[in-house]
């Protein structure tokens, strides 16, 4: 199973592995119940084909956990046949089918000689049949079932327990597939909403750097030209070069304006605003956010502070945890974010994030972080240092 995948596929797939690793083992089970064969009276009359199908019920089990793992690395997009159709609903086929069917022939074998138990041979079958018939189309999965009834209705006579004994398996078949479907589309859900997140990421860089570049491309344009200029009249010895060179440092200085104004501007969005904008931002990915207190909480000079940690700390949540709960607190004393879905060992290590929001909060202010299983907190104290309010 792949391991950068989110926990709605992760948990998915270890009920859909296990239901599908459960359903090979216990099926010959319930085959034998049906029909009405004693295993431990079977084992004294035969104890090697109960022994070769004992073994084919564990190579079963095994061989099912191995196609298990080769379907998740192919989710959501698995291959497709030579008609063109998704091989969603079905498990890969190799060489472990193989596991499966040595014992059958083995115990069809013995029962030829006299050796073995006809129930034996026709739960043996129906372990063979169910193992096959999940991993090939469903058209051959049909086929097989129904030839499995009828040779078990040939072997043991048209008893209502070898009837039974087909139901079971024509049902258990489908089923099988359909959680196979079901457990493909969580995948895919749970992709697209991993895309969606980065795409939010994406986008709101993208929109800074628009921001940045109308701020900044004119003016830094203009400057070039100017700078050329001022060479050219500086080998001529044009007395004009100092009145433009004055102008390139204007415009410099006028740019850097701008520019510092853009980033002030980011950094310190209303703070109302963008608490707003982060707690959509999370519902957009389908995360359940609880908001304690208002903007009108927090003092009106920490209010620029609260809002660059908001919008540092949605985005780092985005780009690094698989949320689904997140609770934003604010207050006089300071805002925190907890969110569920970090990933990681229990050992915190500051990136370039958390290192320059700690920087640029000050020494009046401190920022604390801490993981507690799966749940990661952010905490911002303002006038930690003990200073008025």
């Amino acid at each position: 199973m792949q391991t950068t995948t989110g926990r709605q596929w992760s948990v998915f797939y270890a009920y859909t592995a296990w239901t599908v690793v459960g359903v090979v083992a216990v099926l010959p089970l319930g085959i034998a119940l049906f029909l009405g064969l004693h295993i431990p009276t079977a084992f004294a009359a035969a104890p090697l084909s109960t022994t070769v199908l004992g073994g084919q019920i564990v190579l079963g089990a095994w061989s099912a956990w191995r196609a298990m793992e080769a379907w998740a690395a192919t989710a959501p997009s698995p291959a497709r046949d030579r008609w063109g159709i998704r091989r969603v609903g079905r498990l890969p086929s190799d060489l472990s089918l193989l596991t499966a069917a040595a014992p059958s022939a083995l115990i069809a074998g013995t029962t030829l000689l006299g050796g073995a138990n006809l129930r034996l041979l026709v739960i043996s079958l129906s372990l063979l049949v169910t193992t096959v018939a999940i991993r090939w189309r469903w058209e051959l999965g049909l086929v097989l079932v129904m030839a499995f009834t009828a040779v078990a209705a040939l072997l043991l006579g048209p008893l209502p327990w070898v009837l039974s004994s087909g139901v079971l398996v024509v049902v258990t078949v489908p089923t099988t597939r359909l959680s196979l479907w079901l457990a493909a589309l969580v995948r895919e859900l749970d992709d697209a909403r991993q895309a969606q997140a980065q795409l939010a990421v994406a986008e709101e860089r993208l929109r800074f750097a628009r921001d940045l570049h109308d701020v900044s491309g004119r003016d830094l344009s203009v400057i070039a030209v100017k700078a050329e200029l001022v060479a050219q009249l500086v080998e001529r010895e044009d007395p004009r070069a100092v009145e433009h060179s004055r102008e390139v440092a204007q415009i410099a200085r006028t740019s850097l304006a701008e520019i510092r104004g853009l980033v002030r501007g980011y950094r310190e969005a209303d703070l109302a605003t963008e608490l707003r904008g982060t707690a959509s931002l999370l519902r957009s990915v389908h995360a359940e956010v609880t908001i304690h207190g208002d903007a009108d909480d927090v003092p009106a000079r920490h209010a620029g502070t609260a809002a660059w940690v908001l919008r540092e700390g949605g985005t780092n949540i985005l780009r690094h945890a698989d949320p689904s709960l997140v609770t934003i607190t604010l207050g006089p004393e300071g805002i925190t974010l907890v969110n569920d879905g970090a990933s990681g060992s229990a050992e915190l290590h500051e990136g370039s994030g958390l290192t320059g929001m700690r920087e640029r909060l000050g020494a009046d202010s401190a920022l604390s972080i801490r993981r507690d299983g799966g749940s990661f907190t952010l905490d911002i104290r303002f006038d930690a240092s003990g200073g008025t309010r």
